[in-house]
């Protein structure tokens, strides 16, 4: 029997059936992928709202410290003074998420634009990553106690992001998470009320600058144990003459730098669009970090990070002369956890392949040919005793990083040999003591090393890769004025029949001599339009001395010194300032209009017994 064929198809209603399903299916899937979506958007806002929460915070606390924030707040912070063209506006959208804790509790709570927190010194630039901080955002705070109650954060426009925000003077919750995603509606990260009670509040390590061998080296002790929990970050301020620049320094992972680079115009800073690969800058150990340690010391190539700025569209040449000495500093604070910022100074050259040195301050030269350096040293006949009596003085250290290479190190067998003289009018040489390892920087020196046959030979492994140099001050205060010494190091590679001749490294070291008096300098920069002033004071002798500043400018109350107020204008630094050491003390200038560098009787500064000179050596 033959099969029947079955030629009918689906039915159109079938076909409309089964389209209709899936176009059901689709847009079921459809919602839950843009929810999805909308959820993970709004996840990142939140992480947002969180770090510029932490970093204002952050910089209210340094404002209160400073005294800024008392001087300014009822003409700035409260609205009676605009700021970009806007003004602090009270009172806030309804706080629902504290509990009803700050409904009644008297005190006045204000909102600023992003545009007015970022130029009030709420959110300065570079206290959060420029990305963040270049979009829309509103804070709230409480002007009594300088503390944040809430961010709100969005990528879309501030103009939208305001009349989110105006709907919260309505009976809307707009800090519930349901009503920020809303569809159809601006969305919107937040972080504040009680959640914010849970944060951190930590005690940083202030940072230690250096300049060497065409590098700045900044190092953030704090990321030794806390890189991912703190995320601590760097504000490196370049100032010289003609030229300012600002370096923001972070670790977003493992031995991994970022840097954003700015750029001084008048008085503002702007962002320059380097390349984004930042070879400029890299993440090192520093001399005194244990092997599983992180990474913790950045280090700037001078001549890399100028050619980067150059060669951006539009960029001028950079107005720093060649070996023009600039001053350093370094703010150092958190976009994760609550803390007072830290700071650290020094005095370097611009791209310069040999340093000056105040006073006999301790250095650390990675491997070259040939390295200079300016001693400036204490008369011998001049008589400065401590509690004993006998005279003081601190040694120069000389520590060599790096200095073995792959020629030269071998089976850990090494030597060096040391040859030194001197030029021009001189007592004996110094004695120098050689010691290796340990501390790279100073401060610290490893075993000593005794010299065999005119060689000195070392035992520790080659990851040990410091060698130090100690020059006495006792000898180097016998010397004269412009004295010049040459030290000339060489290392060998070893084998069993002792130092080989090939290969071999040397180092040529030429130290100048200058005589100090036992006095202390000091010298102050500032600005018009500078909301701070520094005094940098170049110690000399051992002294606990008195600072006496104009009317209406006040001592930072972050420096790292214990200092008191004797009077209406004077201030005494309680700590004893080791004599051949430098410190800087910022001042709050009630007027930044004013410019304190140019009168030299703005300062003073006074020592019992002891020379104090304004001016730099």
């Amino acid at each position: 029997m033959a099969r029947q064929k079955h030629t009918e198809g689906f039915t159109v209603a079938e076909l409309l059936t089964v389209v209709a399903i899936l176009a059901i299916l689709a847009a079921i899937v459809g919602v839950s992928v843009a929810n999805y979506l909308r959820n993970l958007t709004l996840t990142e806002y939140d992480n947002a709202a969180k770090s510029i929460y932490i970093a204002a915070q952050n910089n209210l606390a340094d404002l209160q410290a400073s005294g800024e924030w008392d001087a300014n707040k009822n003409g700035v912070y409260i609205g009676k003074a605009e700021v970009a063209g806007e003004k602090a506006a009270e009172p806030t959208a309804q706080r629902t998420d504290d509990n009803g804790e700050t409904q009644n509790d008297g005190l006045h709570y204000y909102y600023v634009s992003a545009e007015f927190a970022r130029n009030s010194g709420i959110l300065p630039q570079g206290t959060i990553d420029a990305d963040v901080w270049g979009k829309s955002f509103i804070i709230e705070y409480c002007y009594e106690t300088a503390t944040v109650y809430g961010v709100f954060y969005t990528e879309e426009s501030q103009t939208s992001l305001n009349g989110f925000y105006e709907k919260g003077k309505q009976d809307i919750d707009i800090r519930s998470k349901e009503e920020r995603k809303k569809s159809g509606s601006v969305l919107v990260g937040y972080y504040g009320g009680a959640a914010a009670r849970n944060l951190d509040h930590v005690e940083l390590k202030a940072p230690s600058l250096a300049v060497m061998n065409g590098h700045i080296l900044v190092t953030d002790s704090n990321l030794d144990k806390h890189l991912l929990d703190w995320g601590t970050y760097q504000i490196l301020t370049i100032v010289g003459e003609k030229e300012t620049i600002m370096l923001r320094l972070s670790a977003p992972a493992f031995n991994e730098a970022k840097v954003d680079v700015y750029r001084k115009a008048g008085s503002t800073f702007t962002r320059v669009e380097v390349a984004a690969d930042a070879s400029f800058c890299t993440l090192r150990e520093s001399p005194s970090n244990e092997g599983f340690l992180p990474k913790n010391t950045y280090s700037v190539d001078i001549a890399a990070l100028q050619a980067a700025i150059e060669g951006v569209v539009g960029q001028d040449p950079l107005g720093f002369a060649s070996n023009e000495i600039v001053d350093l500093k370094s703010k150092g604070s958190s976009n994760k956890v609550l803390c007072r910022s830290v700071y650290g100074y020094a005095q370097g050259t611009w791209a310069a392949a040999s340093e000056d040195l105040i006073f006999t301050s301790n250095i650390m030269a990675d491997w070259q040919t040939e390295a200079t350096i300016d001693a400036y040293v204490t008369d011998d006949d001049y008589k400065v005793s401590d509690q004993k009596g006998n005279k003081t003085g601190r040694d120069v250290e000389i520590s060599l990083s790096n200095f073995y290479d792959d020629d030269t190190v071998s089976d850990n067998k090494l030597c060096y040999s040391l040859l030194m003289w001197g030029s021009g009018t001189w007592g004996e040489v110094p004695k120098v003591a050689v010691h290796e390892g340990n501390n790279g920087q100073g401060g610290g020196q490893g075993s000593p090393v005794n010299s065999q046959d005119g060689y000195y030979y070392f035992k520790n492994t080659p990851d040990t890769q410091y060698l130090t140099l100690t020059l006495p001050w006792a000898d180097l205060a016998k010397a004269k004025e412009g004295v010049t010494y040459k030290v000339l190091i060489t290392a060998y590679k070893v084998d069993s029949r002792g130092p080989m001749a090939t290969p071999k490294k040397t180092l040529s070291i030429t130290i100048n001599v200058h005589k100090s008096d036992y006095s202390n300098y000091y010298y102050v920069t500032d600005s018009p339009g500078s909301l701070y002033a520094e005094v940098t004071m170049l110690v000399g002798v051992v002294s606990s001395p008195d600072i006496t500043c104009p009317a209406g400018v006040y001592p930072d109350a972050s420096s790292s010194l214990k200092i008191e107020k004797t009077s209406s204008n004077t201030y005494h630094i309680a700590d004893r300032l080791p004599d051949q050491s430098s410190y800087s003390i910022k001042f709050f200038k009630a007027n930044p209009s004013e410019d304190y560098s140019k009168d030299k009787n703005a300062f003073d500064s006074s020592a019992s017994g002891i020379a104090v000179h304004e001016g730099a050596l």
